[in-house]
């Protein structure tokens, strides 16, 4: 009996005029003496050259139907003569199509061809798929650029590796075409009615390349919230033509904002994020103070006082410090603005008044500076503080922790930490662009112009 089997591949092909033709694509054998299962179905390399040839077929006949319809003259309608034939390089997720193209004569009766109207013009307009751009735009956003061109040989058929310039490259082309339709973008009317749009704004600071005007540069990032729609994410950096307020300004709008609505923003106090949000809403705004950033000064407090709080020999005016410092949190937390100045005040005099605080070691000195911070924290944002008891129990948010974990996926999964590398801020901005758009599914959902 024999054991030797052979799998034929080929594909049909079915023209405009309905005739058919078949193409046979590839021949696989196998084996039934000593099987394993490494020889069970395809490998990876011969799912690569079938994919790459049944591409070069299937592109080599669309070019050759696009062609046919382009032979009739559009005037007379008679077929034109064969000039010469050229080829074409368009580069696919499934390897590089080599097509042939055809040259037509000029018509008897003294037309030429219009520029842009050619089926074959309109379907060979570019040098690389829609597709393959995206999937390069994801992965060098996702990875850095020689690792994302070391996954493509890896899993899609080409004749050649991939070059590292060439996703970066391309990666540019989608994040400007992602920034260009995200700006254009219309009003869309909300499904929640007039509840408030929220902001939740925090930045981060990356490593500039040699040469440029400092050592870092802030990137502004956060994410849009509204009731009824999916979270939008956003990230900007500086000296970019399309600024912060405009990136800001973009996701708020595709989230269903509209002049006038109210707008709830969530930060750590810095006055310029709040200023990105104000140019692009060009209204006031309701701002509030991050309760993890307001906590963590407390919790610095805290710390210092357990330090000192069993030393012997505590006079009144320490004691009189320890009534307040547990004090703090109740009051902050509760919205008591002004009660909480209050008693920093008390406290810093107090120590002001410790017999021996110029004297003092460095645990009790260190105790004032953090009272003194604290009470210049909140002298300027005594605004933003809100009753963050009472948001909390119903529901609404207290922090700008949305803005943290956007940080986190955006900036320092691909620019910091481990990763040792450095950025321009144009390089930065559009990295940034193609990841906020993966994360939220928009990469795929955008009808970018890719291929012109």
């Amino acid at each position: 009996m024999a054991s030797h089997l052979k799998m034929i591949i080929s594909v049909e092909l079915v023209g405009i005029d309905g005739v058919s033709q078949r193409c046979e694509i590839a021949k696989v054998d196998r084996s039934l003496d000593g099987a394993r299962l490494n020889n069970f179905g395809l490998s990876l390399e011969e799912a690569k050259d079938i994919q790459r040839r049944l591409q070069q077929e299937l592109t080599q006949f669309q070019t050759d139907q696009a062609a046919q319809r382009d032979r009739k003259c559009q005037d007379c309608n008679r077929r034109r003569s064969v000039h010469d034939s050229r080829y074409r390089t368009i580069h696919s997720l499934f390897g590089s199509c080599h097509v042939r193209v055809p040259r037509w004569c000029r018509c008897a009766c003294g037309s030429t061809a219009r520029l842009g109207t050619g089926c074959v013009e309109t379907l060979l307009n570019g040098r690389a798929t829609p597709e393959l751009e995206r999937i390069q735009a994801e992965l060098g956003s996702r990875l850095s650029f020689r690792e994302a061109a070391r996954v493509l040989d890896i899993f899609v058929p080409a004749t050649r590796p991939h070059n590292h310039r060439t996703v970066s490259n391309r990666l540019g082309k989608v994040a400007d075409q992602i920034e260009k339709w995200d700006v254009a973008g219309p009003y869309r009317i909300s499904r929640a009615g007039k509840s408030p749009v929220s902001v939740f704004i925090d930045g981060a600071y990356i490593r500039a390349v040699p040469g440029y005007q400092s050592r870092h540069f802030e990137i502004a990032m956060g994410r849009v919230v509204a009731q009824g729609r999916a979270p939008r994410q956003f990230a900007g950096a500086p000296n970019i033509a399309t600024g912060k307020h405009d990136i800001v300004r973009a996701a708020m709008r595709a989230q269903g904002w509209l002049p006038g609505r109210d707008v709830t923003v969530f930060s750590d106090g810095e006055v310029g994020l709040q200023s990105i949000v104000l140019s692009a809403t060009r209204q006031p705004v309701t701002h509030i103070l991050d309760w993890f950033h307001l906590s963590m000064r407390l919790r610095h407090i805290e710390q210092a006082w357990e330090g000192i709080r069993h030393l012997q020999n505590l006079d009144v005016y320490l004691q009189s410090v320890a009534v307040h410092v547990p004090r703090l949190r109740y009051l902050l937390w509760s919205g008591y603005v002004r009660e909480a100045s209050e008693a920093v005040k008390q406290m810093l005099g107090q120590l002001d008044q410790h017999l021996g605080f110029h004297d003092a070691p460095g645990k009790l000195r260190r105790l004032y500076e953090l009272i003194n911070n604290l009470g210049t924290y909140l002298g300027q944002n005594a605004a933003s503080i809100v009753n963050y008891c009472r948001r909390y129990w119903s529901g609404q948010p207290i922090s700008s922790s949305p803005a943290e974990s956007v940080a986190n996926s955006l900036v320092n999964a691909r620019m910091n930490k481990k990763r040792q590398m450095r950025w321009t801020p144009i390089g930065a901005h559009r990295v940034l662009q193609v990841r906020a758009a993966v994360a939220d599914g928009r990469l795929k959902q955008a009808k970018l112009d890719l291929a012109a």
